[in-house]
């Protein structure tokens, strides 16, 4: 019976660790325009789209659920969430607010090391950027500013930011497609970070918050403008 239940665990364990791969995969379709806003996700065609069973999906479904990835609706079942000029406005309201809030709080903690990491990732997108590679970009982007939260010594206010991130890095994929806004977006999120860093560096919190509020503000309208035709929806599909 010992082993019997053992055997369960490692199976039950496979289906678990399976699921939170495909949730990671439809999750980087979802943020890079792959899957569409609106777009029906479906168990059964996502099990033969895998190759895993029907199980694996559900979790994976509901994994996108509390990421904010997908809803579910009365009329169409499990969909990807749809995309608003209003909801990318409301999402980068609260970013300023938690933002500014990490990057005080991460100030007075960041040593020299760490801001020398910060340095590095930034450099490193900077490079990128003049490549023209706006998917790593992107990813630096968000490494750029983890590399500074993690130092805010609050996990519940990180947790808060990467799920709002998770968010934005959808619209983001949507206007990813508009390349005059890649290389717009990249080459002003650099020069923006190094205000950032500069801040924190001098050791001015006020200053730093400012700035990230700032480059926050400039974001939100390059991306709005970089997305031509943002998927609607009704507040109950939300």
């Amino acid at each position: 019976m010992a082993n019997m239940t053992a055997d369960l665990q490692i199976r039950l364990d496979e289906v678990k660790n399976l699921s939170t791969v495909v949730a990671d995969r439809l999750a980087e379709l979802i943020q890079t325009g792959g899957l569409k806003p609106g777009h029906r996700l479906v168990q059964n065609e996502l099990a033969a789209r895998f190759g895993v069973s029907r199980v694996a999906i559900r979790d994976a479904l509901l994994k996108l659920l509390k990421r904010g990835l997908a809803v579910d609706t009365p009329s169409r079942g499990m969909i990807v969430r749809l995309v608003s000029a209003q909801t990318i406005q409301d999402l980068f309201a609260v970013r300023r607010v938690l933002e500014s809030l990490a990057v005080r709080e991460a100030c007075v903690r960041l040593t020299a090391a760490d801001l020398r990491q910060v340095e590095a990732v930034l450099e490193e997108q900077e490079t990128l950027a003049g490549k023209g590679d706006i998917d790593a970009v992107l990813t630096k982007d968000w490494l750029f500013h983890q590399s500074i939260y993690r130092h805010c010594g609050n996990a519940e206010l990180l947790e808060l930011i990467a799920g709002l991130w998770s968010r934005i890095q959808q619209a983001r994929g949507l206007a990813r497609e508009n390349l005059s806004w890649g290389r717009q977006w990249a080459r002003q999120s650099v020069r923006r970070h190094r205000k950032i860093l500069a801040a924190l560096a001098n050791r001015d919190a006020q200053r730093a918050a400012t700035c990230t509020e700032e480059a926050i503000q400039r974001a939100l309208e390059e991306l709005l403008a970089g997305i031509e035709e943002p998927g609607t929806g009704t507040e109950a599909d939300r």
